[in-house]
């Protein structure tokens, strides 16, 4: 595929979610842009998501997902008090982009993953997009009319979802000049309340001028394309200079506390080149690695052979990776997948077991271990690492889905009809999922009910009217 025709599908991708988008807003904003309440902004949030789900790939990637929200929930523990939950999604584009939706949703791309330096430079983005969130520029956007018409909106939204800026600047028309500045000033903003975060958080605060000056430096396709993080990111030279101001002032108040990070970063690349990176190159680029000495080399080697379902070559490299990375509950969960993948049950628990004594909060040993004690046919233990980590679920959705087939299998019907209508519902299947959550009704008593019945009223066909299903 040549880049014109890339371009010129990605154009028409967007247009088509710019059109769906027009049609979402004037179902739930009939009047026009006015101001959204919190739950107008989470039902606007969950049609997006869906949409995006149409237009582009998103990981679902053990390790990759839960280390990501890992580093976003430390972020987010440092925003204080606020109605927002929010999740953080990894999109399987090679493209240096991050955005943040109504809803508190964060996206990623693994393109701009794959160019960073350290975890302090992914904390550094999530940072910044939480700092959209928390300062609700997309309601102020609409509140204090710097946009004016739903169109202009779509046009906008659909712009930055897809990389294609050019339609959404197209989109502004006359207005594209004040909305330039206003957007500035956001960005200005989101800096200084994610500037914050990622120094309470504990992470190195050079990190954030460092990530940008990166993506300056950055070519995209061609030297003279800019990547699309800065084109719906704008005035990032300017952004430099301010966040290099900041860096100084806060190492001269000597309050900065640095703390270890959430998870090796460089693992997690490894595991990002190995999953979905052209498979001749990611073997190329971990061979010259492992004759340099790179650990993380042989773990993207074993993370390589996985993908390749070479089980056997897995666990040998995996185990050579785990001896140079004891201590890493990304490289003991990965190598106990392995395991499990060979047959090797017992193993594969002895080692999640002490992926676990390592970070007992790993949520992705949890996951795995869950899957080694079904296979052993321990259900009850199962359920019990489920659930710790089921508040993952929304971006991670094969936790309901593990938690459904468990607890079908120990005759809890109710819950599990309810964690499967879960699943359905989170990878987009309405069908399945309202099929999922009426059998759990008829089964189901207290909160669980009450959630199963808040789930059909989203779904559901209205009586009179109709509803919006995307």
């Amino acid at each position: 595929m040549t880049l014109a025709t890339g371009f010129g599908k990605k154009i028409k991708k967007a247009r088509v979610l710019a059109t769906l988008l027009v049609f979402t807003f004037t179902l739930l904003f009939p009047g026009g842009a006015s101001p959204m309440s919190l739950s107008d902004e989470n039902a606007l949030g969950n049609k997006i998501i869906k949409l995006i789900r149409k237009s582009a790939p998103f990981i679902e990637d053990g390790e990759i997902l839960t280390y990501v929200n890992e580093v976003g929930q430390r972020i987010v523990s440092q925003v204080g008090v606020t109605p927002y939950k929010f999740r953080f999604f990894v999109i399987d584009e090679p493209v240096p982009n991050a955005f943040s939706v109504p809803g508190a949703d964060v996206f990623i791309y693994r393109g701009i993953i794959e160019m960073m330096s350290s975890e302090d430079e992914l904390a550094a983005i999530l940072g910044h997009e939480c700092g959209h969130i928390t300062a609700q520029h997309f309601q102020r956007s609409i509140d204090e009319s710097k946009i004016t018409s739903i169109g202009m909106l779509a046009g906008l939204i659909a712009g930055i979802f897809l990389g294609a800026p050019g339609l959404a600047m197209g989109s502004m028309a006359a207005g594209q000049t004040a909305a330039l500045k206003y957007s500035r000033e956001h960005e200005m903003e989101a800096d200084l309340r994610g500037f914050g975060y990622l120094c309470k958080a504990g992470y190195n605060p050079e990190a954030m001028p460092e990530v940008m000056k990166a993506l300056m430096q950055r070519t995209w396709l061609q030297s003279a394309n800019v990547p699309d993080y800065l084109q719906t990111h704008p005035g990032t030279e300017e952004r430099v200079l301010y966040l290099n101001e900041l860096v100084k002032k806060e190492q001269a108040s000597h309050k900065f506390v640095k703390k270890p990070p959430t998870g090796d970063f460089k693992v997690i690349q490894a595991a990002l080149i190995a999953g979905y990176s052209n498979e001749e190159k990611a073997l190329e680029r971990f061979r010259a690695g492992i004759k340099k000495g790179d650990s993380t080399a042989v773990y993207g080697l074993g993370r390589l052979y996985l993908r390749e379902e070479k089980w056997g070559k897995a666990v040998v490299e995996l185990k050579k990776a785990a001896g140079l990375m004891p201590y890493d509950p990304f490289v003991l969960s990965t190598l106990a997948e392995a395991c499990r993948k060979a047959g090797k049950l017992k193993e594969a628990k002895t080692i999640l077991e002490s992926a676990l004594t390592i970070d007992p909060s790993s949520t992705i040993a949890h996951y795995r271990l869950a899957l080694v004690l079904m296979d052993m046919g321990k259900k009850d233990e199962a359920i019990a690492n489920l659930t710790q980590i089921e508040d993952f679920a929304p971006t991670f959705p094969d936790i309901d889905y593990q938690l459904g087939v468990a607890l079908g299998q120990t005759n809890s019907l109710g819950q599990a009809h309810f964690y499967l209508g879960c699943y359905y519902y989170h990878e987009d299947n309405s069908a399945l999922a309202i099929v999922q959550f009426k059998m759990a009704k008829k089964l189901l008593t207290g909160s669980k009910l009450i959630q199963t019945d808040e789930y059909l009223k989203e779904l559901l066909p209205k009586k009179h009217g109709f509803s919006l299903h995307l």
